[in-house]
């Protein structure tokens, strides 16, 4: 309960400061999940960060609802699009980073059925300059826009594929970070 009520309060502190001129403020938003069409398969994530005063990257992201969690991105090496886990993210001083398909994602395994009935994932961001930001992202479910957006494959094998504009869209414990 404390901590939930020192998000909070760093949220409506950061954005009184925003208010009163203060600068850019270090936030997340826009985040989705879009549920994979295959059972068994990992989910994608896509969210925007927008930057605060300094320079920070973005380390982690934690949510208790799911089995695994990691930040992945997508790269094209001679000609074929590959997927690699990332350890973390540079964010500008008031710059903005995008997970978004063919880019930098996250890929998410095990949602639980109660945040899927829910339609939303409660998510922490966590940067290198300690801040968390919580935010609840939207559950895209099988058949509307994440059966468009993700496609059937992406798996756990990270299959090398050409890349392509088709295959481009597509972190041990439940926070994200590097593999092995």
């Amino acid at each position: 309960m404390m901590k939930q009520f020192s998000i909070i309060f760093a949220s409506l502190a950061a954005l009184f400061l925003n208010a009163c001129g203060q600068g850019d403020v270090l936030l997340v938003e826009e985040a989705v999940v879009n549920l994979s069409p295959v059972e068994g398969n990992p989910s994608a994530g896509y969210f925007t960060v927008r930057g605060g005063p300094e320079d920070v990257s973005l380390v982690g992201v934690t949510a208790d609802d799911v089995l695994r969690l990691e930040m992945h991105e997508t790269v094209e090496e001679d000609g074929v699009a590959k997927m690699r886990p990332v350890n973390n993210v540079p964010v500008p001083a008031g710059g903005t980073v995008k997970f978004e398909p063919g880019g930098k994602h996250l890929m998410i395994w095990g949602v639980g059925s109660g945040s899927i009935k829910r339609g939303t994932l409660r998510m922490i961001f966590i940067f290198s300059n300690d801040d968390r930001i919580q935010f609840d992202a939207v559950i895209n479910k099988v058949g509307g826009a994440a059966s468009e957006a993700h496609g059937d494959d992406h798996n756990d094998e990270h299959d090398e594929k050409p890349a392509t504009e088709s295959n481009k869209a597509e972190s041990d414990k439940k926070v994200a970070q590097p593999a092995g």
